[in-house]
């Protein structure tokens, strides 16, 4: 440990709680019993809560800064909450990974529910840590996707980004005993020790280019295990691989990549809930939120997103694919909203229509021709006839109430320690069994996302 700073109102900096003793120990313990991940890591201690588990967004942004001030590599966040409308929060952890350091956050121990992704682990330039168990399965108690952020004119982001070991995990006792404990909160520690190696294998005149959230992020991944019956809202990408992962470190080229990489939306339960009800004329657009990731700056300009059919089944004569996106990527990361409906030809159609998205991108330079990058992403969706009007369910998401913004309580006034309801009243977060439900008994849901009064039925 290299210093130890408290930026909170106690008197004296001693630990308290041991929650950040046993994060500490995860990563860096030499204790022979419950050695940590990367025991050679040299660390700086932050304190930012209470003896009584209170913080504030001020404690928090001076941590920051001094973070920034030390040049630090890696920041492991083994916090969250729910309220991503924080902007001095939110904008101060944009500036840490534009300087560089990787921000590592646990996604929330808010599973099996959707739509429970802890802030900042929802934002796009940091490394949302999901669980698993001790079975290297889909830990129950490990948040899920989507992000709510978009709700309610728009559709969240697929995450976490990567899956850690998050069950019976040992780490130290403010005592300097091992104990267990599980959560993401510990899962989290897992993947920041892992980049820590990773860091360690960069020769020191290059991590200035590779050691940051777009390189690391691309690096784990493209490298994880996919789960074989968890879907891409539950898992992400999948399990986390050091070994790929450092392989593959060695060989790195910087490139631009979206995430998910494929988008097969008829593979179950992968793509769900895309798998589970096809495309048809007159549907609302069905909305894929791709996750851009930039390892070659910190700011990269998005040229432009197309969808080229694969000219043998007349993709380009019955699916429309329209895109929404930011002309920058910053810091190292942007959305890119692929809108798929099916156009007036295509109300008899029965089949699968193939294609691919491709995004060109260019790098920031000085050179009179800065370089263009490409990416592609291959498309595959299933259309059917229209069905008939009585079969369809218009969900109006355009008006559901949540926090934040609004401080609506939960329907389970119980829950004393999380009131307010905050999971975006979505029919993929709260109301996924009633999706799933009214699917099976032969409905097609659609979910409105403007007001009533301008939608044309």
């Amino acid at each position: 440990m290299e210093t130890t700073h408290d930026w909170t109102s106690n008197e004296g900096s001693g630990a308290a709680l041991g929650h950040g003793t046993f994060v500490a120990g995860v990563i860096s313990s030499t204790h022979p019993q419950c050695e940590g991940v990367a025991p050679g890591a040299t660390l700086f201690a932050f304190k930012v809560f209470t003896h009584e588990k209170i913080s504030y967004t001020t404690w928090f942004l001076d941590a920051f800064n001094h973070a920034i001030h030390l040049g630090i590599h890696v920041l492991n966040l083994s916090i969250g909450g729910p309220d991503f409308n924080d902007r001095p929060f939110v904008e101060k952890v944009h500036e840490l990974a534009a300087n560089n350091i990787v921000v590592v956050s646990a996604s929330g121990n808010d599973g099996p529910l959707y739509g429970t992704l802890s802030n900042p682990a929802d934002q796009m330039d940091v490394i949302a840590v999901g669980g698993l168990s001790s079975a290297d399965r889909l830990a129950e108690f490990s948040s899920r996707g989507m992000t709510t952020w978009e709700i309610p004119s728009g559709y969240g982001r697929m995450k976490p980004d990567i899956l850690a070991t998050a069950q019976g995990i040992f780490g130290l006792t403010l005592g300097g005993e091992c104990r267990q404990l599980s959560g993401t909160s510990v899962a989290c520690p897992v993947v920041s020790g892992v980049i820590a190696l990773l860091a360690s294998s960069i020769p020191p005149a290059q991590r200035r280019n590779l050691l940051n959230v777009g390189v690391m992020k691309q690096i784990l991944m493209n490298t994880a295990d996919r789960l074989p019956s968890a879907n891409i809202f539950e898992q992400g990408p999948g399990a986390l691989h050091l070994e790929a992962a450092y392989d593959l470190l060695q060989e790195y080229v910087p490139s631009v990549s979206l995430y998910p990489s494929e988008a097969d939306l008829t593979v179950c339960p992968l793509m769900w809930p895309y798998c589970k009800q096809p495309l048809f004329y007159s549907c609302m657009p069905v909305i894929v939120n791709f996750t851009a990731i930039s390892g070659i700056g910190v700011s990269t300009e998005v040229l432009s997103a197309e969808f080229i059919p694969n000219g043998i089944d007349g993709g380009s004569d019955i699916l429309a694919v329209d895109f929404e996106y930011e002309s920058l990527l910053y810091p190292w990361s942007g959305y890119i909203a692929a809108k798929i409906s099916v156009l007036p030809r295509g109300q008899e159609y029965d089949g699968y229509i193939n294609g691919t998205l491709r995004f060109t991108f260019r790098a920031p330079s000085k050179l009179e021709s800065p370089l263009v990058y490409t990416a592609e992403v291959p498309l595959k969706v299933h259309v059917i006839p229209q069905p008939p009007r009585e079969r369809r369910i218009l969900w109006d998401q355009y008006h559901s109430l949540r926090y934040p913004s609004g401080y609506f309580p939960r329907d389970i006034l119980s829950r004393v320690q999380d009131p307010f309801d905050w999971n975006g009243d979505h029919l993929h977060t709260n109301f996924k069994g009633l999706y799933d439900r009214l699917l099976d008994e032969g409905y097609y849901l659609e979910t409105l996302t403007e007001p009533f009064s301008c939608f044309d039925a």
